[in-house]
């Protein structure tokens, strides 16, 4: 994952948003069988820190300016 889970943990937000402009990795990461190692360990740092925060993966259309 691109940001520490640590330094996330400690922030004084509820929730975390993730944003992405793949609906491709989003479907990924919520498929209950992960195929690829690179899915399985974001996802399994997305539930570590769901254990502290609530987490939402959000979709946004590519190239509008988020």
């Amino acid at each position: 994952m691109v940001a520490n889970n640590e330094v996330v943990k400690e922030a004084p937000e509820q929730s975390v948003y993730i944003c992405s402009d793949s609906q491709a990795a989003l479907k990924a990461l919520s498929s209950p069988r992960m195929r690829s190692p690179l899915v399985q360990e974001c996802g399994e740092a997305l539930e570590e820190l769901a254990r502290y925060k609530e987490v939402e993966l959000v979709w946004v259309p590519g190239h509008c300016g988020i």
